[in-house]
């Protein structure tokens, strides 16, 4: 699939916590904080050091901080990581996604000095922006941005599109501009329907037309006992005719908070742990017994992709039940429903 000397760009998980409670995050449960099975940390720059050798960051062109979990707002470690990455390339471009709702002004100077590209996660004006990205200040966020762009970082303003704020893109767009954002990205990925609840499991409202169950001990209740397995994601699939695979176009890896290395962020999901009652149940079941050895802390990067020849040998397979990925025929195929 990929080997040591060709990896080129690296996907970072730097943290597994978080300030938000977004309703759609994999970290919670719409919005209530519920552990599916993930560890709680984040990446200390020790383990940055003995994961990122000095060889191996010269010769990557991207670093993307963008994990599956967390947010490096809530990593003590998180500058002094990226000065470490600087200090030992130069070159190298440093992508950060980060919902920009926390720290103080030293530390959105110090990463503009470090000439990093901050994706900051804006999804509206002051009146919608919270309605997705829970337990953050548009205020906030946006004076965050503005500390980084005056101090000359180089600032993407990220929004998703639900119904509830498409009505204002134009506007996100124009006062970017205004503020001095260097691009304006609209992601839409549907995510339109979900109730969404609080810490305490009260529903606070719901996304878009949604009609379902607002009930939190049913929906917890039926999350906790409904087991995913893999009938029940295949059903309506047949394997993909080709695969434009993201590991292979970009050269890239995936690397989880933890130290654990997987080909991308799809396969990334803790799969001995994570996914109960859920889709990544289903796909994480058929992962573990390909993942060997895969701990960056424990071992080399370059031993820990070698299970990685297993994953693409999957991709000849004509059936999900005889090892064919659902994940890989997901994320990076041509997939066709039945």
């Amino acid at each position: 699939m990929i080997a040591y000397k060709d990896i080129k760009d690296v996907h970072l998980e730097i943290s597994t916590l978080c300030n938000a409670s977004c309703p759609f995050c994999p970290r919670n449960f719409w919005g209530y904080p519920l552990n599916g099975g993930y560890p709680e940390l984040y990446l200390t720059l020790e383990h940055a050091k003995k994961i990122f050798r000095k060889d191996f960051l010269k010769q990557l062109n991207t670093i993307r901080i963008n994990g599956n979990y967390g947010d490096i707002v809530m990593n003590p470690d998180g500058v002094e990581i990226v000065e470490y990455f600087r200090s030992c390339n130069q070159n190298l471009k440093i992508h950060i996604s980060s919902n920009g709702g926390a720290r103080n002004a030293n530390f959105w100077k110090k990463l503009a000095s470090l000439k990093c590209e901050v994706y900051f996660g804006i999804d509206g004006l002051e009146d919608t922006h919270s309605l997705y990205r829970q337990n953050t200040l548009w205020s906030t966020v946006i004076k965050n941005a503005e500390i980084f762009i005056d101090a000359g970082g180089y600032a993407v303003w990220k929004m998703i599109k639900f119904k509830h704020n498409e009505h204002q893109i134009q506007q996100c767009q124009a006062l970017s501009k205004k503020i001095g954002f260097k691009e304006f990205v609209v992601l839409d990925d549907g995510r339109n329907t979900a109730p969404v609840f609080d810490k305490n499991g009260k529903l606070t409202h719901t996304l878009g037309n949604y009609q379902g169950e607002t009930d939190f001990n049913k929906l917890l209740t039926s999350k906790m006992n409904n087991t995913i397995l893999l009938e029940d994601i295949i059903s309506d699939k047949t394997p993909s005719d080709t695969l434009d695979c993201e590991t292979q176009k970009m050269k890239s890896i995936y690397i989880a908070t933890n130290g654990d290395v997987s080909p991308c962020c799809y396969m990334g999901f803790y799969p001995k742990t994570y996914g109960n009652g859920q889709y990544h149940q289903a796909v994480n079941a058929q992962l573990i017994p390909l993942i060997k050895e895969n701990n960056a802390l424990e071992h080399s990067i370059e031993h820990c992709i070698s299970w990685f020849s297993t994953v693409e040998k999957s991709w000849k397979e004509k059936n999900y039940k005889t090892g064919r990925l659902v994940v890989c025929d997901d994320n990076c195929g041509s997939c066709k429903k039945t």
